[in-house]
């Protein structure tokens, strides 16, 4: 298979499994690079997400299409994950947290969802629409976010 067969397929705004079809095709090939830079800027443009074509990040299912998804080049994620849009699975450089997270498998990451840092998800996890995670969540664990609080109250005199 030829992976300029699905890249064209994800110009003319394709589904997400074009993206997919054309990675594992690239993956393949030896001297990949010219395809893999030019299928994540077509990724980049079209779905305003960014998604590397790396091994560890396997194949993922994206419900609502790769709308707003970014994935650190660092990032593993494994098999089975359902991720939403607006998701940011990043790398972070500050000293007690330098790396990038690590995503079992069968895991669901809700809209919004933040996972930042060297942390480990284990499998089974589901994480909550705009929960943030900067530690690590053991297997089949529920994360959400936290109850919003009010920080300054305005009393307003008749």
């Amino acid at each position: 298979m030829n992976p300029l067969r699905y890249i064209k397929a994800l110009c003319g705004f394709g589904d997400v499994d074009s993206f997919w079809k054309a990675r594992e095709e690239i993956l393949k090939k030896p001297g990949k690079h010219y395809f893999e830079n030019f299928l994540c800027k077509i990724v980049r443009k079209h779905y305003g997400a960014g998604i590397p074509v790396l091994p560890d990040i396997n194949r993922s299912s994206t419900p609502h299409g790769f709308y707003g998804i970014f994935v650190s080049q660092r990032a593993k994620i494994g098999e089975g994950c359902v991720i939403y849009q607006q998701v940011t699975i990043g790398s972070n450089d500050l000293q007690n947290s330098r790396g990038a997270p690590t995503i079992g498998n069968n895991c669901l990451i809700g809209a919004g969802a933040k996972i930042i840092g060297n942390v480990h998800i284990g499998n089974n996890v589901r994480i909550g629409a705009n929960a943030i995670v900067v530690d690590d969540v053991p297997d089949n664990c529920t994360v959400v976010m936290n109850k919003p609080r009010v920080i300054v109250r305005k009393n307003k005199k008749a």
